[in-house]
């Protein structure tokens, strides 16, 4: 009885420094890559407000295994888009804001966690643009998840990055 007593002392006390310590990790992270593109920054900010465009360099898109629903406005203008996996899993882009020099696409999903995708647009010479992407990813208060977030950039991070790379190509072509 003693060693149950002892062996649950201990795994609280364990969990307790784990969940302490976990509060002192930060609830958003984000993760930034960038790319210099070869095109203007209304072609290449055309590709990222027109979702019709993201077949071209955003893998769900192209991917038999999601259907893309398109919402649109009264008007016809294409405000959102609805990604349906094969196993019925849904994510929502939404088109949050166009401000000058940024888009920002609000991800809503069925996981705890909450994205969005911000696209900031710097003007270089001859024609370049500078595309820098922020993957903000808000984790809540969940320790489990906070310490995940210092993984992410690791699990995630080629992703985006060849991402980039195709859209990269398709604004240059």
């Amino acid at each position: 009885m003693k060693r149950i007593i002892v062996f649950l002392s201990f795994f609280f006390t364990v969990f307790a420094v784990v969940f302490l310590l976990s509060l002192l990790l930060p609830s958003k992270i984000t993760v930034a890559k960038s790319v210099e593109i070869n095109a203007t920054v209304e072609t290449v900010k055309q590709q990222i407000i027109d979702f019709n465009n993201w077949k071209n360099w955003y893998p769900a898109f192209s991917d038999n295994n999601f259907t893309v629903v398109k919402n649109s406005t009264s008007n016809n203008q294409l405000v959102s888009v609805t990604l349906t996996d094969i196993r019925g899993k849904k994510i929502t882009l939404i088109q949050a804001d166009t401000a000058e020099g940024k888009v920002t696409i609000k991800v809503q999903s069925s996981s705890s966690s909450k994205v969005d995708y911000q696209f900031i647009l710097i003007p270089k010479t001859n024609r370049q643009t500078e595309l820098i992407w922020n993957v903000n990813t808000y984790l809540g208060w969940y320790p489990w998840k906070r310490i995940q977030g210092i993984f992410l950039d690791k699990f995630s991070g080629e992703q985006y990055v060849a991402v980039l790379r195709d859209l990269k190509v398709a604004a240059e072509h």
